[in-house]
């Protein structure tokens, strides 16, 4: 059984209710000097600016959405305000990256950069049919090593991977933190009835296990074309109905059975408010369940298996999972990744 992370991107919720304007001034902190064409942007939604020539921006913080503002530039450390309306942005100091040197290799890694790769855009973009029309346009900044004595393979990217979704219409710039994908190794030893190739002894296998990834991410419009966009409207629309982003939004707002999933457990269909208690606060919700796995349906009959680590999670009201791992999807929500992901700030029209 494989059972996979669900991580959207990091950020966390505070209680300023309404849209305010922000500005600030991004600067080199050994010269001192202004930093023009920096990338300043909401964690998981489309809003963001660049700096202009003195450095300086200014935008509105979004009403509906609470997330962390990230400052990015290339040759740059990444810097990220969680609670940017109560930081000091007026200097914001970035420190310029050292030359990184690959650590010293004592496992020698024995699969190719080719299948390295197929890992990663397989849990990286999805399995979905969206991943199909995703493409990484710079998957050669992206490294990959496998130790095979943790079974451990893990992806970096000192730059933001860029992925152009044709099927939703986004260029998403996303900073990765982590990735990581857990394999299990297995070994078969020759035997009665067992010939392995080339007359050896014992072979080894490595099973995937666990699926891992996290970081923050920058949504950016495709195309300004009337025609296309309404054609990537009605994708996401369509996504999200069964979208993680929506399953997170009803579990806050304790609508699971109103917005039509069905929940299961010992193979039977049960009572969700018999088994998922939902405490609501003023902007986020403790979501409890009783048992530490269920299968759920969505309205488009689409199963999902949660799994817990614990009794409790927590989700604010805008559909941001601020649990991190206590909760685990496998199957169809576990499918969509980057590949299927809508920013933060998606209004739907549902039916």
């Amino acid at each position: 059984m494989r059972v996979f992370y669900l991580v959207l991107p990091i950020f966390l919720f505070h209680l300023i209710g309404n849209a305010q304007e922000i500005k600030g001034r991004v600067i080199d902190s050994l010269t001192q000097e202004a930093i023009s064409g920096a990338s300043v942007y909401i964690d998981g939604t489309s809003r963001g600016v660049i700096t202009n020539l003195d450095g300086y921006f200014t935008f509105n913080y979004p009403e509906n959405v609470k997330s962390a503002l990230v400052v990015r530039m290339l040759g740059y450390k990444t810097i990220r305000f969680n609670n940017p309306l109560e930081a000091d942005l007026s200097s914001i100091l970035l420190v310029q990256k050292a030359d990184e040197l690959d650590a010293v290799i004592i496992n020698p890694d024995p699969w190719s950069r080719e299948k390295k790769e197929g890992y990663f855009k397989k849990y990286f973009l999805g399995t979905s049919t969206i991943a199909a029309d995703c493409k990484i346009l710079n998957l050669d900044d992206v490294k990959m090593r496998f130790n095979p004595v943790t079974g451990l393979m893990a992806a970096r990217c000192n730059k933001p991977i860029m992925v152009r979704n044709k099927h939703l219409g986004y260029l998403i710039s996303y900073d990765l933190i982590d990735f990581e994908l857990q394999f299990e190794k297995k070994v078969l030893k020759a035997g009665p009835g067992i010939v392995l190739p080339n007359n050896a002894l014992t072979l080894e296998s490595f099973h995937l296990k666990e699926a891992y990834y996290l970081g923050s991410s920058f949504f950016q419009e495709l195309s300004d074309k009337p025609s296309r966009i309404r054609k990537y409207l009605k994708r996401r629309n369509d996504l999200y109905k069964v979208s993680e982003l929506r399953f997170f939004r009803s579990l806050a707002a304790d609508e699971l059975q109103d917005k039509g999933y069905v929940l299961y457990y010992d193979k039977f269909a049960v009572p969700i408010k018999n088994h998922i208690r939902v405490k609501q606060f003023e902007t986020y919700s403790v979501v409890g369940f009783r048992h530490d796995k269920y299968p759920i349906i969505d309205s488009k009959n689409n199963r999902t298996d949660i799994y817990l680590t614990g009794e409790q999670i927590v989700v604010d009201q805008h559909g941001n999972n601020l649990s991190g791992k206590a909760i685990k999807f496998n199957g169809f929500m576990a499918e969509l990744r980057v590949g299927g992901m809508l920013p933060l700030d998606f209004i739907p029209q549902e039916n």
